[in-house]
Parts: C-alpha cells; sequence; structure tokens
C-alpha cells in the first residue's frame, strides 16, 4: 500500500517544486551539456522523516532522471516498503553523514544497474540492503548496514568488479557480503563487521557469514575487521545445487575474532571444486571452532597467519587444520596456543607441505586421555584414511608453560605413508618426535 504524503504533515522537509518540472529542465540541461549531471534529491517531495513510505516517490526520481546521474541525498530518514530499481551509472551520495535508509525488515532496499555507487549511507531493517543481480560495477564506499538486517548487507550474484570498502556491518542477522553465481573480481576491503554478542549470541553454529562467497572468482578479502558472526567469519565455499565453488581467491590482512564457526574457511565438498585460494597475514583469534580450515579444497596456501586459542570455548581439531586436502601449504604461520592440537593434518590430506611454522603451548584443555589430542601437530585419519606424502620441516615448536604431555609431532598411523618429517626444533613436550611419526616416513 502506498500512503500519499500532504504538504501539512511532513512540514520543512517537503519542498513544493514538482519532480516532472525539473525532471524536464535536467532532461533540457544533460542534452545540452551531454554530461552526467547531479541531482539534489531535496527537491523531488520526499519524506525525510522516515514515518511514511518514500520509495515510490524515490523510484520516481529515479525514473525521471538519466543513466550517470549522481543524487545527492540531503539529511533524513528515508522509508522504504518496496525495492527502488536504480539505473546504470547512478551514484546515490549523501550529502552529510546522516542519511538513513530503512525497511520494514522483509524487504529489498535497492536493486542496482551497472556502474552504481552508494556513499556514506546508512541502511537498516530490511531483509537484503542491496543486490547486485547479473550486474557489473558496484561500487560501496563508507557506508553503514545495521538493526536487523536479516538476510544480507550487499548480495552479489552473478555479477562482476564490485568493491566494498570503508563500510560497517552491525548485527547481520545471515550474511554481510554474499557472493555466489560465478561472481568475479569482487574487492571487500578496510570495513568492520561486527554483532553485539561472541559467536553472534548462538548457542549453536549457524549457517551464515560475514563474508560469505559460495561461488565466485578473484574475491579479494583483504583488511577487515570480522567478529561475532554466528557463521563463518570469512569463507571461500561452494554451491552445492550449481557445483561450484571458489578459485583464485585471497584472505587477506584480516582480524577474525569470536566468530560461531571457523574465523576462516576454504571449503569444497566432497568433489573439491574450490581451489587455487590463498590464506595470508590473518589474526584469528578464539573463534568457536578450527581458526584456519582448508576443508576438502586443492592448491591453496595457508601463510604467515596468527592464530590463537586462548578462550576455553574455543578450538576443534587445530587451531590450523588440513582437512581432506591435496598439494596445499602451510608455512610461516605462527600457532600462539591451541586448546587441541596446533596444526592438524587429517582426512587423507595428499602431497601436502607444513614448514616454517611456529607451535607453542597446545592442549589448552589438558587433555591426557587421548593420544591424538593436544599434539603440536597431528597426522591422523579421522575415521577416513592417513594422510600420505606429507612434508613436515623446519617448524619451531616449543611451550612456555612448563612441559606439555603430549608430543611435537604425533602420527595416529605406524605405517609408512611416505612422510617426510625433519630439520623440525620441538622443545617443552613430554615426547618430540613420537616414533609413530617416524614410521610414517618408513623408519623403524
Amino acid at each position: 500500500m502506498v500512503i500519499l504524503i500532504s504538504l501539512s504533515s511532513v512540514g520543512p522537509f517537503v519542498v513544493t517544486t514538482f519532480a516532472a518540472d525539473i525532471a524536464a529542465n535536467v532532461s533540457q540541461t544533460s542534452k545540452s551539456t551531454n554530461n552526467p549531471i547531479t541531482i539534489d534529491a531535496g527537491n523531488y517531495n520526499l519524506d525525510l522523516t522516515g514515518k511514511s513510505d518514500t520509495s515510490v516517490r524515490f523510484q520516481k526520481m529515479v525514473d525521471s532522471l538519466p543513466s550517470g546521474s549522481t543524487i545527492n541525498l540531503p539529511k533524513g530518514t528515508y522509508k522504504f516498503t518496496s525495492a527502488v530499481k536504480l539505473k546504470n551509472g547512478m551514484k546515490l551520495i549523501a550529502s552529510n553523514n546522516n542519511v538513513k535508509i530503512k525497511g520494514i525488515g522483509t524487504n529489498t532496499l535497492f536493486w542496482t544497474g551497472n556502474d552504481n555507487t552508494f556513499q556514506d549511507i546508512e541502511f537498516q531493517n530490511c531483509s537484503t540492503a542491496i543486490s547486485v543481480l547479473y550486474k557489473k560495477g558496484l561500487s560501496v564506499i563508507s557506508c553503514g548496514f545495521i538493526n536487523n538486517i536479516k538476510y544480507s548487507g550487499i548480495n552479489i550474484y552473478g555479477s562482476s568488479d564490485c568493491s566494498v570498502k570503508y563500510s560497517y556491518f552491525y548485527n547481520i542477522h545471515k550474511y554481510g557480503v554474499l557472493i555466489d553465481k560465478d561472481s568475479s573480481s569482487i574487492t571487500v576491503d578496510n570495513n568492520s563487521f561486527d554483532n553485539p554478542k561472541v559467536f553472534g549470541g548462538y548457542a549453536k553454529e549457524q549457517i551464515g557469514g560475514h563474508v560469505y562467497c559460495m561461488n565466485g572468482t578473484k574475491v579479494n578479502v583483504t583488511n577487515n575487521v570480522i567478529k561475532n558472526s554466528g557463521g563463518q567469519g570469512i569463507i571461500f565455499g561452494y554451491n552445492s545445487t550449481t557445483d561450484k565453488g571458489t578459485t583464485n581467491s585471497v584472505a587477506k590482512n584480516n582480524k577474525c575474532t569470536g566468530n560461531g564457526q571457523e574465523g576462516i574457511t576454504v571449503y569444497g565438498g566432497s568433489k573439491k571444486i574450490t581451489s587455487g585460494n590463498s590464506v595470508i597475514g590473518n589474526t584469528c583469534k578464539n573463534n568457536r571452532f578450527n581458526q584456519i580450515e582448508v576443508w576438502q579444497a586443492n592448491n591453496n596456501v595457508v601463510r604467515g597467519n596468527t592464530v590463537e586459542e586462548s578462550a576455553s570455548n574455543s578450538g576443534n581439531l587445530g587451531a590450523i587444520c588440513l582437512f581432506s586436502v591435496v598439494k596445499t601449504t602451510c608455512s610461516e604461520n605462527k600457532v600462539l596456543s591451541s586448546q587441541n592440537n596446533g596444526i592438524d593434518i587429517t582426512a587423507g590430506s595428499y602431497n601436502c607441505t607444513v614448514t616454517g611454522n611456529n607451535i607453542a603451548n597446545t592442549n589448552g584443555r589438558n587433555n591426557t586421555e587421548v593420544a591424538e589430542k593436544g599434539n603440536a601437530i597431528l597426522l591422523d585419519s579421522d575415521g577416513i584414511s592417513q594422510p600420505q606424502f606429507i612434508t613436515i620441516n623446519n617448524n619451531k615448536i616449543s611451550s612456555s608453560k612448563g612441559i606439555i604431555d603430549k608430543s611435537g609431532i604425533y602420527s595416529t598411523s605406524n605405517s609408512d605413508n611416505h612422510n617426510e618429517i625433519d630439520t623440525n626444533t620441538i622443545t617443552g613436550y613430554k615426547v618430540g618426535f613420537h616414533s609413530y611419526a617416524k614410521m610414517t616416513c618408513g623408519v623403524n
């Protein structure tokens, strides 16, 4: 239902200039200059109080303007009960930092065209704030996504050359930035993602995440603060419906803390259709499960990250977990502490290299009953198959809390699995290089 606003009901927020007259002037100006134009949205009889729906009038304003127009939004709160569809090249710019566009909790606020820009706008109370469906060139700069966004702040689907920078996401129920359907060249940089409570306030892990890529390539997630999602902090995953994954993507220099699943996940499913991704220079601390995991995905790099499990409710298989992966390198990482294992190599992982890592203070839960829990580096089948052709060298393993009653390097197999384990430095563990781990190298 559309609610019409009378002049007397909106006072000084509404001016009496008619949109049709302005549109005629705009059209004439555009034809005479042949250049993009800048419009003051304050001239279009919009309700800026947030009390009544103004999406219909907003859409009429957009429809009256040529593609490529820049629309300056005056201070105020804009209530949308339906989605506004933008033309190609349009830019929505807040004229100050106090422009809010809010929905009714269940609607999408904007469908984009190609090459749209949103700057300095705060989006609230909707299902999805910005939906990018088979478009290119979205730019989101210094925007906010807060207050009961139920599905996604930004939904990028089948789209390319999009960027989200210097923005903040708070109290997002499911996805902050959702990426799917062969999207490519997506940049998510220097943003803040947070929820009010650790693990999103959920007692159990959720399907969701702050940056959630189901399928895409050249997705760059860099320099973000990623906190308290109910699901993953960042995931390069796959879409089980289309059987397509994430490739050639990078998560770099992010700070991932208190998320309800992993800090950073690379996941390809049983067909391992996610591959060729890099997790570099991130800090992952006290996320519910593994701080960084590469799960059923091949040809990935995990390098130069710092991980920590100092909270008792964090940690799962290992602070860094390589689960059923092939040709993956895990190098130069720092494991400051872990509740279970430091680096867990498991479930038939094959032809992987674990080198140059510093691992300290594992077995935070002080497990004394199960041999495969709490070691610095573990080789384990996890009931699937033993890791093979694994190179483990030049790692430094230590303890700052006395002797840890575990092994520096341990294997649940004592058979030759063609592993190469040498030149590691191990101190502070009851057993350094366990005899079972030696046997996996063919050494008796």
